[in-house]
């Protein structure tokens, strides 16, 4: 407990040798009055996905991360002020607790300060605020003499957490990759969508997707960890693109499979708005990635599956003087092997041919 009589919530240990977790969700308001045992927060690991529970009774005064951070096992995540009556038993605390305000978190990581470094930042008073951010950058910079000819930046944000998810990828999936071409102007030909915009090729490609995901349920399923699988009712497609600043996200479309082709490019559109003005969507149940690099006119390309979803298909463009176009499957073989993967691809590349 510190002096202002707030507990810390650490981040746990779940797992042996985890140095870090995402931060998935915040499922309380500053503000909030719990009971011990009260839903707090969502955490991911290289492992798992946990919601972690309120230890005591207290209100929540503030969050010291937010939605999307990955930080370190042990770092301090909130502070709560404890119903009276309960100790100070039980949850990590220090002897001494300087106040670092939202706002100067915020300027800090504007600036690509890790949030653990804010601790052993000097500051003026018994609060750490934005001018003692510019002391320490100043103090600190230039890390490296100009004439080197490079600078160095922090890794923030949704870039940080992608890394996260691909490391956490690199360790759970065991990838397979096959691939089929089909007739470009397949997709190419004009698709009536009623009163709704012409779709694109890759739209066509998308909306089938879903419907033969439908038909193929492990396709519509992920792992769980190595020894379970959950297979969903709907097929959710997660759409690979680049926010203004390059950062990937994902537009998800939920219940891909229900909608006709028309109602399938007007959830495109809107989803993929979303995702440029908040970020990525994608989630537990995203089950199939799409990417496709048209406007750079790629024809090729292996994509690289981020679980937790099961596959992800990269529709190519076809070179000048090409015919074909080639679709390619990774797939993650510890739920899907190559004979289903086959099956799946093959019956994709004959409904194109029946539109």
């Amino acid at each position: 407990m510190n002096d202002r009589g707030l507990r810390e919530i650490r981040v746990p240990q779940l797992g042996e040798g985890l140095r870090e977790a995402r931060v998935v969700e915040l499922l309380r308001e500053p503000g909030s009055t719990m009971r011990r045992g009260d839903p707090l927060y969502v955490i991911e690991t290289d492992k798992t996905t946990v919601e972690l529970e309120v230890p005591f009774d207290g209100m929540l005064v503030e969050w010291r991360v937010a939605a999307g951070d990955v930080v370190a096992i042990d770092t301090t995540i909130a502070m709560i002020a404890p119903a009276p009556g309960e100790s100070g038993v039980g949850v990590a605390s220090t002897p001494t607790e300087r106040l670092i305000p939202p706002r100067t978190r915020h300027y800090a990581q504007e600036r690509g300060i890790d949030a653990a470094l804010l601790a052993s930042i000097a500051s003026t008073s018994n609060k750490l605020l934005p001018q003692d951010i510019d002391a320490y950058l100043a103090r600190e910079a230039p890390l490296v003499p100009a004439a080197i000819g490079y600078r160095e930046q922090k890794v923030v944000g949704g870039h940080r957490a992608l890394i996260f998810r691909l490391r956490r990828s690199a360790t759970l999936v065991i990838p397979g990759t096959i691939a089929v071409a089909v007739p470009w102007n397949f997709l190419a030909s004009p698709q009536t969508t009623g009163q709704g915009p012409k779709a694109t090729p890759f739209q066509v490609f998308g909306h089938a997707v879903a419907q033969v995901a439908q038909r193929h349920p492990h396709f519509r399923s992920v792992m769980l960890g190595d020894d379970r699988i959950r297979e969903y009712n709907h097929v959710n497609v997660g759409i690979a693109m680049a926010r203004p600043n390059d950062e990937l996200a994902i537009a998800v479309v939920r219940a891909a499979e229900r909608m006709t082709l028309q109602d399938f490019v007007r959830a495109c559109s809107a989803q993929m708005r979303i995702a440029i003005r908040e970020g990525d969507q994608a989630a537990e149940d995203t089950q199939i990635l799409l990417s496709h690099l048209g406007e750079f006119g790629i024809p090729d390309a292996v994509p690289t599956l981020v679980a937790p979803a099961s596959s992800v298909l990269f529709l190519g463009t076809p070179a000048p003087g090409e015919a074909n176009a080639r679709i390619v499957l990774t797939f993650d073989h510890r739920l899907i092997n190559g004979a289903a993967a086959g099956r799946f691809l093959s019956e994709l590349a004959a409904s194109f041919a029946r539109k």
